[in-house]
């Protein structure tokens, strides 16, 4: 048996923040890629409450087997992947690699490889066909849609010219305490 006290370590593997509160008001946020220490009772206690077994399988990683043991989780190998591991898998894994991953990777390991392929433009259009066909996002024309939007970004940085008044301001001056002038606004006086 484990003891209740032993730190396991844990990396969030989604592709943002994951956060948890258990039923005694603790909460706890893994920052994206973040990785630290909790006890194995609170992995516990996450198994149990509302999305947890979730947040276990699909978004953090248990990096370690006698705690997986315990908790009961039968992984396979793709569930200890990290970034760098999809990275090589999109680049230079071969297409068996690659559907044997889209098979048997946890939802949160496919997300990351999603936003790599879209990022970094994904040059091997069969994987990105596979990819596509898994996740239900065109990988292709996520693509485009960035080209695009970076295309409109880059032709409206250069446009900006200064603004022009089409009315002359009238400021009227006076000296202040320290001697130097500020303007006074206008007022209209209007005597009953």
């Amino acid at each position: 048996m484990i003891d209740d006290n032993k730190l396991i370590w844990v990396r969030n593997r989604a592709n943002g923040s994951v956060g948890y509160k258990l039923d005694n008001n603790f909460h706890r946020t893994f920052e994206y890629k973040e990785r630290k220490q909790v006890p194995f009772r609170e992995l516990r206690e996450l198994q149990y409450a509302p999305g947890g077994q979730y947040a276990l399988d699909n978004l953090l990683v248990i990096e370690d087997e006698e705690a997986l043991k315990y908790l009961n989780m039968k992984v396979e190998p793709e569930y200890f992947y990290t970034e760098e591991n999809i990275k090589t898998l999109l680049y230079d894994g071969t297409i068996e690699e690659f559907a044997d991953f889209l098979d048997f990777a946890p939802q949160g390991a496919l997300e990351l490889a999603k936003a790599m392929a879209i990022r970094e433009e994904l040059p091997d259009m069969r994987k990105r066909q596979m990819l596509s066909e898994k996740t239900g996002v065109n990988i292709n024309n996520a693509i485009m849609i960035n080209h695009v939007m970076n295309d409109d970004d880059n032709e409206n940085a250069g446009d900006e010219t200064p603004k022009q008044r089409r009315v002359q301001v009238k400021e009227e001056k006076s000296e202040t305490e320290s001697g130097r002038r500020a303007a006074l606004p206008q007022y209209k006086v209007v005597s009953k």
